[in-house]
């Protein structure tokens, strides 16, 4: 079999792990990395191709646009991206809502923006093309056969592909960067503990009459929330991503309606704060849940991105939280000289779990609490709900507070 030994190994070459590689490349530069990925990465000159109806959006917190900028990757990622310049919540049928402008809120906002909305289709292109610019060790297709956690560190038995003879790859740091459900973390004796919200959330591009100017919806209805959310102009239509969520039962019905009937459902449920809905794409679904793992580092480990937690999509924060801990995990690394020990032991993480537990407490936190607030038809719930938005729109240093926690900055 052959052989081979890094300080780092990623397994996973999705958006948390290549997003780790790239800062491990940037603050870590004396770590040698090797990121596995289970399926073949895009060639790094093949061009970005992006469907007008058919694409996933994510939403990117104005601290997130701030690492990339650090990182060099704004510049490529702008021309890709829809900024979010005002934030409008409000409670479906009730008076009382929040608006967010990135000019009232400086400290929580990146180049005037308060985030931006870019689509995963040229995402994932500009991280991994990034990443073929560094010395970053890329093995893809690659699969993970067998992993033993050793004395010095992580042994990887992986191949690529049926038929394709192992090699054995010694890892000082383990970096499982898998999805909410990895069998990787599985085997490795890591308990997930899960929450089933009985919602999915239906997905899909909009075509809107009149420019979203840059605005970003967040609707609350008794059947769950509902965002809009801005994105770049292409071929002639002006366009928004929509996240709707809903009970599993509807869910099945609506994602079988012809674009017209869905989009007239819509319509009455969301309302007109973003004008008429021309136009559907293709809607897909997933369920909703809370995953976390028990464990998100032991010796030698550390679990990344979906894996270690999966959020409800509320409030778009799912992929920020995971930059958060990308780079929490870069500058605790950034001092270790693996030469010299070629394991990172439980003082270093546990430095790092220390310095990372409050964040996810309260972006966990929020995104597992809200929706159910917020869908609940009681007198006392309705009625808190709008004494906290009111409490918001009135008090700009409690507004300042939350915008700032939710930009990751307030941290």
């Amino acid at each position: 079999m052959n052989k081979q030994k890094v300080d780092v190994a990623i397994v996973g070459g999705g958006m948390a792990g290549a997003s780790l590689a790239l800062m491990l490349a940037h603050f870590c530069p004396h770590l040698s990395v090797a990121l596995l990925e289970q399926r073949a990465l895009p060639d790094a000159d093949a061009s970005v191709r992006l469907p007008s109806f058919d694409t996933r959006a994510t939403a990117i917190a104005a601290g997130s646009l701030q690492l990339f900028s650090e990182l060099g990757l704004w510049n490529q990622l702008r021309d890709y991206c829809a900024p979010i310049e005002r934030i409008q919540v409000s409670d479906r049928g009730r008076p009382c809502g929040m608006s967010m402008r990135a000019a009232q809120q400086p400290r929580a906002s990146f180049a005037g923006m308060l985030g931006a909305v870019v689509e995963n289709a040229a995402l994932g292109p500009v991280l991994h093309r990034a990443l073929a610019q560094t010395q970053t060790q890329v093995l893809a297709p690659a699969r993970v056969n067998r992993v033993r956690m050793v004395a010095d560190g992580a042994q990887l038995d992986w191949s690529a592909g049926a038929g394709c003879p192992d090699t054995q790859l010694q890892a000082g740091l383990l970096v499982v960067a898998d999805g909410a459900d990895s069998p990787l973390c599985r085997g490795l004796g890591i308990v997930t503990e899960r929450i089933e919200y009985r919602q999915r959330a239906l997905v899909t591009t909009l075509g809107v009459q009149r420019d979203h100017r840059g605005t970003a919806y967040e609707r609350f209805t008794d059947a769950g929330p509902m965002a809009l959310l801005p994105l770049p102009r292409r071929d002639g239509s002006h366009r928004m991503a929509l996240v709707w969520t809903c009970s599993e039962e509807d869910a099945a019905i609506l994602r079988e309606l012809p674009e017209h009937e869905f989009i007239a459902r819509l319509q009455k449920r969301f309302g007109w704060r973003a004008g008429r809905i021309e136009r559907a794409g293709r809607v897909s679904d997933y369920p909703l849940s809370l995953s976390l793992a028990r464990e998100q580092w032991r010796r030698n480990l550390v679990l990344l991105g979906n894996c270690a937690h999966f959020l409800h999509p509320v409030a778009g924060q799912g992929f920020n939280l995971t930059l958060r801990d990308c780079y929490g995990l870069a500058r605790a690394l950034a001092g270790a000289d693996l030469a010299q020990n070629s394991t990172v032991g439980l003082e270093l993480l546990e430095a790092y779990g220390r310095d990372r537990r409050l964040d996810q407490q309260l972006t966990i936190g929020f995104s597992d609490r809200i929706p159910p607030l917020f869908a609940s038809p009681g007198l006392f719930a309705r009625g808190l709900r709008q004494a906290g938005l009111l409490a918001l729109a009135l008090t700009p240093p409690l507004r300042a507070g939350f915008v700032g926690q939710a930009a990751g900055f307030g941290l």
